[in-house]
């Protein structure tokens, strides 16, 4: 009777650090998909004028506030990566507009793909992607997994559609 009484508190408070970490290990795999929307969103805009686009929308993309949501209210521990990220994604915005700018001003333009500037943002911007994807997955104790240069990797991108957390079955 003894041993039931001293178990049923432990289990309750295994029960409760299980379901904790479960939560986590969710919000984990729901900001890595809006990292991976974001990124899309980026190379969409790459090519995209923003002559017709909202500044205010562009200003951060909606996967981009919900990533740093997420990041609030579950993985505090990412806020030194995610400010990097907002660094990086502010500065490619300001590029994006200035490469308006000029599209409206000249009719020749180097494409971004000749760009060495727009290259430099981006691994800059890969980079920040890379370290949130790394120790989000290394937070949620799948720290085996590594990420290179996710904007180039044809399995990353091709994938967009798809959760980044694994299936478990039915």
């Amino acid at each position: 009777m003894a041993a039931a009484a001293l178990l049923v508190p432990l289990w309750v408070v295994r029960s409760r650090i299980v379901k904790q970490v479960q939560r986590r290990r969710n919000a984990a795999y729901r900001l890595m998909d809006c990292l991976k929307a974001y990124s899309a969103w980026v190379d969409w805009h790459r090519d995209e004028p923003l002559l017709h686009q909202n500044p205010e929308e562009l200003t951060v993309p909606a996967a981009l506030a919900q990533a740093c949501q997420i990041k609030d209210e579950s993985l505090p521990e990412l806020s030194a990566l995610m400010v990097k990220l907002l660094q990086t994604h502010r500065e490619l915005m300001q590029y994006f507009w200035e490469e308006n700018i000029l599209r409206m001003t000249q009719a020749s333009l180097r494409p971004h793909y000749a760009d060495p500037r727009y290259h430099h943002l981006r691994d800059l911007q890969d980079a920040a992607l890379d370290s949130l994807f790394m120790r989000c997955r290394q937070l949620i104790g799948e720290d085996d997994l590594t990420w290179h240069r996710t904007r180039s990797d044809f399995s990353f991108s091709s994938g967009l559609n798809l959760p980044s957390h694994p299936s478990t079955p039915g």
